[in-house]
């Protein structure tokens, strides 16, 4: 699809938060530009609990990172999950 970005390809060089936006646009079927960091799982992506426990565990597997059942119970919006996973990514050595 050319709205998505290879997030195979190259994840170091794009930010997790828009690897997860991609993500999110590409399993939901919802434009990119209709997605930001402020954007609600429930209420704006209305994702009752289950799906937005499959989204996360989609988010989880995507990139290698399992997050406690506490930490996943904070993740409201695209901003959350995104400071979430760039905690317990790795970066690079330079």
């Amino acid at each position: 699809m050319a709205n998505h970005i290879l997030i195979e390809t190259a994840p170091h060089m794009i930010s997790t938060e828009e690897r997860i936006i991609d993500l999110i646009s590409w399993k939901l079927n919802v434009p990119i530009s209709r997605i930001n960091p402020y954007t609600r799982l429930g209420d704006d992506l209305l994702l009752d609990a289950v799906d937005r426990l499959l989204l996360i565990a989609e988010m989880e597997s995507r990139f290698n990172i399992y997050l406690s059942p506490e930490e996943v119970e904070t993740i409201d919006t695209i901003h959350d999950a995104s400071s979430l996973f760039q905690k317990y990514e790795p970066h690079p050595v330079a």
